[in-house]
């Protein structure tokens, strides 16, 4: 009989809503052998990466090893917490990430990222998803459970925050082993943020994802099969 699997901890960083939210059907369809931490950001104050790290390196100090995932937003912050504490990080995982604001056409807008704005776009994003998906739908749930849940002002703040954001160092410099989910749809982080990263890390490992930008939710079977893989993997390390 074939020893169990070593347990690892995977800690894991949300997207842009800051909660556990979209990152729960990953979190159960992980093995017994993977045990997830997800990880949040404060409800007020500076949402800015650097403030936020250390908010997050606080939850993480308890832990001697751990494998990081940063979803969308929580990418650039992943990088930002690995190369702080790089004996700890066993690996990185960033899923439909990206290292500097994903749609750079966007960066006029800039001076409209206020709560106003934020709220009037979360409202036409919502309409689909509440006429197209019956109550009982997981996904709808999961965006009721985020409108109730996280305000426009801190969704505001942290698409300032991305605006402002450039972790390509990080990302060039990091020494630990790295996985990029790719969604093959996405149109929040376009495919043109995979070449970017790439380009930074030739040594980078790449899957694909079929679906949106929220294909972790959609797909999380499959997102687990990938990064329990990726995990698993003898290396050198």
């Amino acid at each position: 009989m074939a020893p169990p699997p070593p347990i690892h901890t995977l800690v894991l960083l949300p997207g842009l809503d800051g909660s556990d939210r979209f990152l729960r059907p990953l979190v159960e369809a992980l093995p017994a052998h993977i045990r997830p931490r997800v990880l949040s950001y404060p409800r007020d104050g500076d949402q800015r990466y650097p403030a936020l790290l250390a908010g997050v390196s606080a939850q993480v100090r308890d832990l001697e090893r751990y494998w990081l995932l940063g979803s969308s937003f929580g990418g650039p912050l992943a990088l930002r917490l690995a190369a702080e504490a790089p004996s700890r990080v066993c690996g990185v995982v960033l899923s439909t990430s990206f290292v500097r604001m994903p749609r750079p056409e966007l960066a006029k807008w800039a001076p409209y990222a206020n709560a106003a704005v934020i709220g009037a776009l979360r409202t036409v994003r919502r309409l689909p998803v509440w006429l197209g998906r019956s109550p009982s739908d997981p996904f709808r749930r999961a965006k009721a459970d985020t409108w109730r849940g996280v305000s426009s002002r801190e969704l505001a703040a942290r698409v300032r925050a991305v605006m402002r954001e450039d972790a390509s160092a990080l990302l060039a410099a990091l020494k630990v082993p790295l996985l990029c989910l790719a969604a093959e749809q996405d149109s929040v982080v376009p495919a043109h943020n995979l070449d970017a990263m790439r380009a930074l890390r030739p040594d980078l490992r790449v899957a694909h994802l079929p679906g949106s930008h929220m294909a972790l939710f959609h797909h999380a079977d499959s997102a687990a099969r990938i990064i329990t893989g990726f995990i698993d993997r003898p290396t050198d390390r």
